[in-house]
């Protein structure tokens, strides 16, 4: 596998206009286009809300997975089943909705009949919940309380 990361969509794509920090980055359309398995991951804000809908995934593989693990509306749900259903991409997973909580179609097309049969996989905000998430989640907590108790305070959010 070829992991490949993503310049910001619309971003220079000739990496002499790119910052230093990005030099190792692909333009967007570019890794929409190579990518089998399209991983979202990336902060909800004004401009990210609809980042993948109808064009991008229309200009994607139809051999392509993408994958949200992000946040509900970076995604746009009504598209991503159409994209689904039409064959422009192979299948998508979710582990977010742009209404949460979800309870039901009415909340999210990803939840509707339009989906059954449709290669589509969606979870209920919890796929970040494993053993080890909640191991190390403990742990951090555990050192941060006694860090505090100590005079030390670590983790400190300003």
């Amino acid at each position: 596998m070829t992991v490949i990361v993503a310049a910001r969509k619309g971003a220079p794509s000739a990496t002499t206009e790119l910052p230093a920090a990005n030099k190792d980055r692909i333009p967007f359309d570019e890794v929409l286009k190579r990518s089998t398995v399209l991983i979202i991951s990336l902060p909800r804000t004004p401009e990210t809300i609809d980042l993948i809908s109808t064009p991008e995934l229309q200009s994607m593989s139809p051999y392509a997975v993408v994958i949200n693990i992000a946040r509900g509306g970076i995604v746009n749900e009504e598209a991503l089943v159409r994209a689904v259903q039409k064959g422009w991409i192979a299948g998508a997973a979710t582990d977010v909705f742009v209404k949460e909580p979800v309870e039901g179609a009415q909340d999210s097309p990803l939840l509707g009949e339009k989906v059954k049969g449709l290669n589509i996989t969606v979870t209920p905000h919890v796929a970040w919940f494993s053993q080890s998430t909640i191991a190390n989640l403990s742990r951090i907590l555990k050192d941060t309380v006694e860090a505090w108790c100590t005079g030390h305070e670590i983790n400190v959010i300003v």
